[in-house]
């Protein structure tokens, strides 16, 4: 049985809808510049749609990272009542237990003063490797800096604890508060008349 021919005019609508499979010739006018419109807008809503993204993403991580930097400000705040609890138990007496607690905590809280900056290295969102201003610019940029006051609570908090140790010491009788203390530095009253005894004569 022989088959029939298929005309030039005969195409399949089922068997998908691909442009190599397309006839160019059956196009209406218009269509394939609509097609390749349509591609191009569709292209530039994909990249806008992904720089969208990228940047809310960008902006989620600098609100995470200004979440985490608040987190450690605030974490000496809740050590200082455990460290008043630690202190009083320890008594106010001189012993190696005692002294021992309130110079830890006296060298704890200046290490952490004197390295604020790279306790909070790890939430700053600017590049690295990058040169940082001198001079005014410096404080130019330290005034917009998200993290200074997250810096500045840290600092407070850990002068707190540096406060409770010295009101330690000052309890166990280790600071000059005294009079007793400065005595040798303090000069020697002037006697202004001397009184002797009388003789008698008889």
């Amino acid at each position: 049985m022989a088959t029939p021919k298929k005309e030039g005019w005969n195409f399949n609508l089922v068997s998908g809808s691909s442009s190599k499979s397309r006839n160019p010739k059956l196009d209406p006018p218009g269509f394939a510049e609509y097609i390749e419109n349509d591609s191009q807008r569709s292209k530039t809503h994909k990249k806008d749609k992904t720089d969208q993204e990228t940047a809310d993403r960008e902006v989620q991580i600098a609100n995470l990272k200004i979440k985490k930097a608040w987190d450690a400000a605030l974490a000496p705040g809740k050590s200082i009542p455990m460290n008043g609890f630690m202190l009083w138990m320890s008594g106010n007496s001189i012993q190696i237990f005692s002294v021992l607690i309130t110079v830890m905590l006296l060298w704890n809280s200046l290490k952490a003063i004197m390295n604020v900056n790279s306790v909070f290295e790890r939430f700053s969102s600017k590049e690295q490797g990058v040169a940082r201003p001198q001079g005014l610019a410096a404080l130019m940029e330290l005034s917009k800096d998200p993290l200074l006051y997250p810096k500045v609570i840290y600092v407070i908090l850990q002068c707190g604890c540096l406060a409770l140790g010295v009101w330690k010491c000052g309890a166990m009788g280790l600071l000059p508060t005294a009079t007793s203390d400065w005595l040798a530095f303090m000069e020697p009253k002037k006697i202004l008349e001397h009184a002797l005894g009388g003789t008698v004569i008889q």
